[in-house]
Formats: structure tokens, C-alpha cells, sequence
């Protein structure tokens, strides 16, 4: 048993303001950032923008499709976004930090979560880190051409173009 970690990070060619934006809007921007597959069907409980939001999205992977119900914390504001999987506890954290005197932000995904022991541990933490690796440098790439399409539509920085 041990620690298992699946990451992926990604230069994306908007200010970390913008990219945290688009992170943080589960009921416009981040369903668009959503890789299908493997997720479909992004539904959200409550809130809808940053802290405090509940959603369910269904996620194939491995043959198996599942429903996940999620919740959102911003542990640092503008910085960190977390997603908690109210039903196993494993959180995904995204991060934006600001390269090229913030006109890029350098933006990563995380998930860490304890393996168990055994042959289905042995293939946990073997197999499930490359598998979700893929899975986050698929979703930042697909946050790296959304806020290329969509620049003129979000804000820079957190004053330009209102709240979040």
C-alpha cells in the first residue's frame, strides 16, 4: 500500500486570471474543457462558479463508466481550484501560476489517492497514474485550444470584463 499520484501540466496561451476563469465555471467554460471521451454529461447540483459548487459528471475509463459527485473548493483563490470526489475522497487539483510576465500561465492537474494492496493495488498504481496523466494532458490541451478560441470572450485579468 502507499501513495499514488497521477499529473499532467501544460504552458496554456492566456493569463492565469483568464485560465482560472474559464477552471472555475462549471456551468459555461469547464464543461467545454471536458475531454469526451472520457467524460460526458457534466451536471451541476449547486452553485455553478468556484467555491462551494456540487456537480455529477460521468467519466468511462477502464471499461467502465461511472458517476462521480464532486465538490469545489478554491483553497487559494485565483491560484488553486480543488475537485473532491464526495463518494471515495480523492481530490483533483488544478493549478495556474503565471509565466512570461503573465501573458501565459503554466496550468497542472493532480489527483493523489491511496492504493491498496495486492494485484488490483499492483495494477492501481501501475496502470490508473498513466491512464489519468492522459486524461489531464487531454483536458489541458483541450483548456490550451478553448482559450484560444474564446479570447476576445474572457477576461484578462480580474477586473476586465467582470466577475467571475
Amino acid at each position: 500500500m502507499g501513495r499514488t499520484r497521477a499529473q499532467a501540466e501544460r504552458l496554456i496561451g492566456a493569463s492565469p486570471a483568464a485560465v482560472y476563469a474559464v477552471l472555475a465555471d462549471y456551468t459555461t467554460h469547464h464543461p467545454r474543457i471536458m475531454p469526451a471521451p472520457p467524460f460526458s454529461d457534466l451536471e451541476v447540483e449547486s452553485g455553478g462558479v468556484g467555491a462551494g459548487t456540487i456537480f455529477h459528471i460521468t467519466v468511462r475509463m477502464l471499461g467502465r463508466r461511472q458517476r462521480l459527485h464532486m465538490r469545489v473548493a478554491e483553497p487559494a483563490p485565483g491560484q488553486v481550484l480543488t475537485e473532491t470526489n464526495l463518494d471515495t475522497g480523492v481530490v483533483t487539483e488544478f493549478t495556474v501560476a503565471p509565466r512570461d510576465g503573465g501573458s501565459r500561465t503554466l496550468a497542472g492537474m493532480s489527483s493523489e489517492w491511496e492504493s491498496q494492496g495486492g494485484v488490483r493495488g499492483l495494477v492501481d498504481r501501475l496502470v490508473t497514474p498513466r491512464l489519468m496523466g492522459r486524461m489531464f494532458a487531454k483536458q489541458l490541451h483541450q483548456l490550451d485550444q478553448y482559450m484560444r478560441s474564446a479570447d476576445e470572450r474572457l477576461p484578462s485579468d480580474p477586473g476586465a470584463g467582470g466577475e467571475r
